[in-house]
């Protein structure tokens, strides 16, 4: 049975989200601000950091993303969809959200093939990362469940004797 989530398992997921991509980009500014300082809006104060509008946006999409995450994940709102295309629907989905703030934000030059590859690449990367997370917490609350079962078990057996 699914535990049920509150407000505050939102908010956490929200600010893991936002923390990540803070830190994520706080590592490009150090390594391009001075350079993508001309082209992105993100990296409008160059090496010294992130501008608050900046950190604002990124922070409204943390909420946009955990929001996808509980609309293609909660099995109250999708009854009838497989794990892969859950997935699917929401990579796509927040393709389609960072391609509109892009645009609308000025993250980057929509026109810049440069752009799209660095972008594709940074989310591929931060994907993977995040999967690889997924997998080893899943793993390890499997493996907890199970010594649990095991204990279990090992009690109902003492008992029966």
């Amino acid at each position: 049975m699914e535990e049920r989530k509150t407000i505050f398992d939102y908010m956490g997921q929200v600010f893991i989200t936002f923390g990540f991509s803070i830190l994520v980009l706080n590592i490009f500014c150090v390594l391009v601000g001075e350079g993508a300082a001309e082209v992105s809006t993100i990296f409008s104060m160059g090496k010294d950091g992130l501008a608050v509008s900046t950190m604002m946006q990124f922070l409204g999409v943390s909420i946009c993303i955990t929001g996808l995450r509980a609309l293609f994940f909660t099995d109250r709102i999708i009854t009838r969809m497989s794990v892969v295309a859950r997935s699917a629907c929401m990579l796509t989905s927040i393709v389609v959200l960072i391609v509109l703030c892009a645009t609308i934000f000025g993250w980057f030059p929509v026109t810049m093939w440069q752009s799209w590859v660095g972008f594709f690449t940074t989310f591929g990367l931060c994907f993977a990362g995040s999967l690889c997370i997924m997998t080893l917490k899943e793993k390890t609350e499997d493996r907890k469940m199970e010594e649990a079962l095991q204990k279990l078990k090992a009690q109902e057996a003492k008992t029966e004797k």
